[in-house]
């Protein structure tokens, strides 16, 4: 049994490991986005230390290791910089070095019926300009309507649709005059975000965002970033998989022969 228990724990760790591999090359094409690498690690092990003799020519500590399989340890994101898109676009921004464009999201409680704001945090750097029907005034948005918002957590909105300029360090100029400051947040943990689709990462409540992150990083305007998957290494990856799922659905095959057989000659 217990070789069933330990093919069984590592099918579903490798089926995770392939999801993520999945995922990651469903996003090769994503703007901004950061793959995800999956670490394993041992489950409970027990030791036999009763042997009937000691073996001097063994290298090894005593005892013989009987192991319970594997578990997926943390999925952690590659946060490695991703190739620079010229779209000569002004309001595709790109962020050079560390840190991320945080945006705010406005919905309405299906209690309350008030407005409430939640924020995410995000590498997509393709913004519109767009009427906000809750500020009634032009604003910086994700194309799903998130609010981009300055160094202080306030959307940034304008009266007018002019030239727009983003220089380096953020600061935001509408046929030259300075509206505000976009602000790039950088996270010292980003694994402990939880990440709710459309390459956004939600920002607890009990962690706000507060690092601001202009001395290790630029914006760039009329660029995005692309995507840090390379295809090569998760197909390589996804070959390496695919071994192991094949290898533990033999052993479990193997082992219900072998129980099989032991059966066969009890009831004889």
């Amino acid at each position: 049994m217990q070789s069933l228990n330990i093919s069984t724990a590592a099918l579903r760790s490798i089926q995770y490991a392939l999801d993520t591999t999945a995922n990651n090359l469903a996003n090769v094409d994503t703007v901004g986005y950061k793959r995800r690498g999956v670490a394993f690690s041992e489950l409970l092990v027990d030791t036999m230390g009763e042997q009937p003799f000691t073996d001097k020519q063994r290298t090894s500590p005593p005892g013989l290791r009987i192991g319970s399989g594997v578990r997926v340890g943390m999925t952690r994101l590659d946060m490695s910089q991703g190739s620079v898109k010229i779209t000569d676009i002004p309001t595709d921004l790109m962020i050079e070095g560390d840190g991320y464009f945080a945006v705010s999201r406005i919905t309405r409680d299906p209690d309350t019926n008030r407005l409430r704001e939640e924020f995410r945090l995000t590498r997509n750097g393709g913004f519109q300009i767009k009427l906000s029907p809750e500020y009634n005034q032009y604003a910086l948005t994700t194309p799903n309507g998130d609010y981009l918002v300055d160094e202080n957590g306030i959307p940034i909105l304008m009266d007018k649709v002019g030239e727009l300029t983003i220089t380096p360090e953020g600061r935001v100029l509408n046929d030259g005059e300075e509206i505000a400051r976009i602000g790039v947040w950088k996270v010292d943990n980003p694994d402990q975000y939880q990440q709710v689709g459309e390459n956004e990462f939600l920002v607890p409540a009990n962690q706000p965002i507060t690092n601001f992150a202009f001395s290790t990083a630029t914006i760039r305007q009329g660029a995005l970033e692309a995507s840090n998957v390379d295809m090569t290494r998760e197909m390589t990856q996804l070959i390496g998989i695919q071994r192991a799922y094949q290898f533990n659905a033999r052993a479990i095959a193997i082992s219900d022969q072998m129980m099989g057989i032991a059966n066969s000659l009890r009831s004889r």
